[in-house]
């Protein structure tokens, strides 16, 4: 929906998204206190930083250019997935969304 399926230049409507997303990972990784959230705002950052290549670089391929686009959405989705797997591993999440432990433990 977002996307222009000429791929002739930049996509400007899913530059902003991305741009979005971005910041709301960046803001999600500042204020948790776990790994996988930097991870996430990594990719999605890789993402944007592909839109904004796209745009100096107009000798980039389109190929190229999804290929990217891509290849950062599934590392980003298995940073997500994995941050999702280690919480449920590690057990019930107290009330106040922490996860509970041995007393000591490493909450990352």
């Amino acid at each position: 929906m977002l996307k222009d399926h000429h791929f002739a230049g930049p996509q400007w409507s899913i530059f902003a998204a991305d741009t979005a997303a971005f910041l709301l990972f960046l803001f999600v990784a500042l204020k948790s206190g776990r790994y996988w959230p930097l991870f996430a705002a990594a990719f999605q950052l890789l993402a944007v930083v592909t839109h904004v290549a796209s745009t100096f670089d107009r000798h980039l391929s389109a190929w190229a250019y999804i290929t990217a686009g891509v290849i950062w959405s599934y590392l980003l989705l298995g940073s997500i997935g994995l941050g999702a797997w280690n919480t449920w591993r590690g057990g019930q999440l107290a009330p106040s969304g922490i996860p509970t432990g041995e007393p000591g433990a490493t909450l990352r």
